[in-house]
């Protein structure tokens, strides 16, 4: 063979060799851009008026895929038990606890206030019961009670809630007491923000046993053969298939705040919203986010437990900035009449707008959805009422006590609590209170 023909061989082998090199790389780009496409995160639209802080976070790649003043400090209420059933999982992964040890009720426990499961003084629960107590029903004096078992007194547990909050990179957050009631002085009220919160959210989710208990609609515990029906105050985890956990808290100060995480095909996500108006604002507004990043991922929206939870896929088409606009409440106005000029129901203009009743006075401007797909919407469970036993201190008065629980009229409470009239409430005393709490 010629030395030219035989060149010419070995040159075309080599481009052989060579091609198919470059057809195989290529291959392995175009799956590893597809493997990479899958993780990427969800893109969302969100119209976050409504709320004071917040994020979403997509677990799977790292990435906080919407924030709201994320990084700023705010009073977080009840999300506070969070660190406590945090300090509690990890006592009994040391060893220094077990979920069935038994805990005394102590007197001090049964006058914590606020939020209250009931608890007796003298009778025994176990740690677990506690847990289910303090988590699912936000109990404040089963928190108090954990923090005084564990801590010798709430004070010395307090300084170790702060301390494990630092470890965390929590640098944001200052507890002044373990269950997230409000201080005398606003400034010291329990206070996080977004970010620190998601630390805690993420080091929460290490343990498999925090979502077993979160995720559960209802419980019953038992103290001294007594049984003790707890309710979860996050509507979503009864609501929707998806949603195990995490925390919900109310102040007059935080207002409706939420931790919330969901899991569908393997995908979690966490959200966190702080100071919404509206219990059922923010309920609607987390359920939103978490079906509207599972939607951009293609996964679609999350799946209702029963048909009193609607999610409604968003149209892409209109922006969240049109999704709202203003009526301006003219003479002679009705709800009514509004609701018909605007295709809406009252219902739907109460909850907007955060109105308990009927009453609205010329000037008032109202909220108006005109595109409610512009994030998905939630139609939240009706709502159960909350038995909240609050302590008089001195100074307090009837009027304080209502606009400390959301404007419950003094009339309500006198009728609650069978009194005479305004001025006989001493402190000391303990007053009922009845309403619907987050």
């Amino acid at each position: 063979m010629p030395q030219t023909e035989k060149s010419h061989n070995l040159k075309r082998s080599y481009i052989l060799f060579f091609t198919f090199i470059l057809l195989l790389f290529q291959g392995h780009a175009a799956s590893a851009a597809q493997s990479k496409s899958a993780l990427l995160p969800p893109r969302v639209r969100i119209n976050d008026q409504a709320v004071r802080a917040g994020l979403l976070y997509d677990l799977s790649t790292d990435t906080v895929v919407w924030n709201k003043n994320m990084h700023h400090t705010y009073p977080i209420a009840s999300l506070t038990k969070m660190m406590v059933g945090l300090l509690v999982f990890e006592d009994i992964r040391a060893g220094k606890i077990s979920w069935d040890t038994p805990i005394r009720v102590t007197p001090e426990a049964t006058r914590v206030g606020g939020s209250m499961v009931g608890l007796k003084s003298g009778r025994s629960l176990c740690v677990e019961d506690l847990m289910k107590a303090a988590l699912i029903s936000s109990g404040n004096d089963a928190t108090y009670l954990l923090s005084q078992y564990l801590g010798g007194t709430e004070k010395n547990f307090v300084y170790r809630m702060n301390r494990r909050a630092k470890q965390l990179g929590m640098a944001s957050t200052g507890f002044s007491n373990a269950t997230g009631m409000p201080a005398r002085k606003s400034y010291n009220d329990n206070y996080s923000s977004p970010s620190d919160l998601l630390l805690l959210c993420r080091e929460m989710l290490k343990y498999d046993k925090l979502l077993q208990i979160t995720r559960m609609g209802k419980s019953v515990i038992s103290q001294g053969g007594k049984r003790i029906r707890l309710r979860n105050h996050n509507p979503l985890v009864v609501t929707y298939e998806e949603v195990d956990g995490l925390k919900t808290g109310f102040t007059n100060n935080a207002k409706f705040c939420l931790a919330a995480t969901s899991e569908k095909n393997g995908r979690r996500m966490i959200a966190i919203v702080l100071g919404v108006a509206c219990r059922s604002v923010r309920n609607r507004f987390v359920g939103s986010i978490l079906s509207q990043s599972y939607i951009a991922l293609g996964m679609g929206s999350l799946h209702p437990k029963t048909s009193s939870a609607i999610a409604i896929k968003p149209k892409e088409t209109h922006s969240a900035r049109n999704a709202e606009t203003r009526h301006r409440v003219g003479k002679g106005d009705t709800l009514y009449g509004i609701a018909k000029q605007h295709g809406c129901s009252v219902k739907q203009l109460k909850s907007w707008n955060c109105l308990r009743g009927s009453e609205i006075h010329p000037g008032q401007k109202l909220r108006i959805h005109k595109n409610s797909g512009a994030i998905c919407t939630l139609m939240p469970r009706p709502a159960e009422t909350t038995v909240i036993y609050y302590k008089v201190l001195p100074g307090d008065t009837l009027w304080k006590i209502s606009k400390k629980y959301n404007g419950i009229s003094v009339e309500k409470l006198i009728r609650l609590n069978r009194l005479k009239r305004a001025s006989d409430l001493k402190a000391g005393d303990t007053v009922k209170i009845v309403l619907n709490l987050g």
